[in-house]
């Protein structure tokens, strides 16, 4: 095995176990799961540090307007062409992100090939090169560290096959070579707002351990803008943990670092999940904890909002509905395969919890998300 290959596999299976500590502090118990009150009223630091934190929260809990790029493209052209979908895995978001990319392309009258890299350095190679080999129109790349298949990418270029790097950056991180754009949410940020919501839920007496990947980049932002959020808001009295878990052995890697975690420290009042799909491999280690941590984690799948709305899980950072990132991932690679610019979208997200999520459905947390499919057909000319 290359390499590089080597180092995919331990990047997307998130190993190496290392634990990280900002501060060494001692934070207040918890209230019940379901509870917005979890320790006394602040005082002093802590309160400006909860009403700072406060702020940045409720703005992030406002419904999100919907995003859609602003000129319009003849789709045309493109009649008959494939459109590729490679990702890193086809877990539950990418699977609903590939449902839209392959509406968008019926819609456009492109077909539609969808590749599951399995997690495997071999997997993303082959199916790079079996879409440069069919000639592709183009290629959504999602998840997939771009240094991994650079020879790929450049082959690509080479044959004109534009490839969109796909929740793979923050927004403003350079280009990578052989792509034509980055198509992602700003993780860092969406990091931030989880912690400063468990800021404010405790009263800046946060003791929080933050599960992900650091060979995942997305993932090492996430926990990269919680852990700077936590560091400047509250300094002395609050403390991070970072865990990395085995992705390919995730059920029972992620269930034994955070169960020695938490009786480590059985002060810790919140996990944050750095990926929705986490989550239900983390509920019953906290479950029979004998803690009163609070499980907050990123992306808005389905199951995540219906468990915020159940109280099983107290926060989610959601983006619209990942079938709406299939659709302006698909529009992207429309523009770059007829020769037009970018549409410099960024995935836009919300802070969910029991205050705004209502019934959990697609339609309370992202109502203005409920006809995107015609926003993006009307730019393209289809009925």
């Amino acid at each position: 095995m290359s390499p590089l290959a080597s180092r995919l596999r331990a990047a997307l299976a998130l190993a190496a176990t290392s634990v990280i500590a900002l501060s060494a502090c001692a934070s207040a118990t918890g209230a019940s799961s379901g509870s917005r009150e979890s320790v006394a009223p602040a005082t002093g630091a802590a309160a400006e540090c909860a009403a700072q934190a406060k702020t940045d929260v409720d703005a992030k809990r406002q419904a999100l307007d919907l995003v859609v790029p602003t000129d319009s493209i003849d789709v045309g052209a493109l009649e008959g062409k494939s459109l590729w979908f490679i990702t890193v895995s086809m877990n539950q978001f990418s699977s609903d992100m590939a449902v839209g990319v392959k509406a968008a392309a019926d819609a456009a009258g492109l077909t539609t090939v969808l590749y599951d890299g399995q997690g495997s350095a071999n997997r993303f190679t082959e199916g790079m090169n079996q879409a440069i080999a069919q000639n592709a129109g183009g290629i959504v790349l999602v998840g997939i560290e771009p240094s991994l298949i650079s020879a790929e990418l450049s082959a690509a270029k080479a044959a004109g096959i534009p490839v969109l790097n796909t929740l793979n950056s923050n927004p403003t991180d350079p280009v990578p070579d052989g792509m034509f754009a980055n198509f992602t949410a700003d993780f860092t940020a969406d990091g931030k707002t989880a912690a400063e919501w468990a800021l404010n839920d405790s009263g800046c007496a946060t003791d929080m351990i933050i599960v992900k990947s650091s060979t995942v980049p997305v993932w090492n932002y996430l926990s990269d803008g919680a852990e700077k959020a936590v560091a400047e808001l509250c300094p002395e009295d609050c403390k991070t943990t970072v865990l990395d878990v085995d992705a390919a052995n995730i059920s029972t890697d992620l269930t034994s670092k955070l169960q020695t975690a938490l009786q480590k420290d059985p002060d810790v009042n919140y996990v944050f999940i750095v990926w929705d799909s986490g989550v239900p491999y983390a509920q019953p280690v906290v479950a029979s904890s004998g803690t009163t941590a609070k499980i907050i984690a990123r992306d808005g799948i389905a199951a995540s909002l219906q468990m915020v709305a159940e109280g099983d899980q107290q926060l989610t950072v959601a983006t619209p509905p990942p079938g709406w990132i299939g659709w302006a991932a698909a529009d992207d690679v429309f523009r770059a395969m007829l020769g037009a610019k970018p549409s410099g979208l960024t995935i836009p997200t919300r802070l969910v919890d029991q205050e705004n999520v209502g019934s959990g459905s697609d339609a309370d947390v992202s109502p203005n998300y409920a006809d995107y499919q015609s926003a993006f057909t009307k730019l393209w000319g289809v009925a």
